[in-house]
């Protein structure tokens, strides 16, 4: 039997900024030909989180007592919108200089 209620909807819209966190630092990679090496570091840290909140998702599905906590989750997702939105302007912005150093 599954237990799901909106703490867990709030945890898997967290999973979602999280890979989406990890694929635009990892964007940020390929533009920048992967310097700085600390952009490893912050996918390692986006990818760490995401396992954590998957592997605290699946617990909380499973068990009848609720895991998750729902300040908790609202920072968390709160936190995790502002990096999305943070990288992908970064992404932009390198892509602007990428293509005006290139001349295009």
């Amino acid at each position: 039997m599954l237990y799901w209620d909106f703490l867990d909807d709030l945890a898997l819209a967290i999973l979602i900024l999280s890979a989406l966190s990890m694929y635009l630092a990892y964007d940020l990679t390929r533009i920048t030909k992967g310097a700085p090496t600390a952009w490893y570091v912050i996918i390692a840290a986006f990818g760490l989180l995401f396992v954590w909140r998957a592997t605290e998702l699946y617990f909380d599905v499973q068990s009848a007592s609720a895991m998750i906590d729902m300040q908790e989750a609202i920072v968390a997702l709160f936190v995790g919108f502002l990096f999305v939105i943070g990288l992908f302007m970064m992404a932009r912005s390198f892509r602007r200089q990428l293509k005006a150093s290139l001349g295009n």
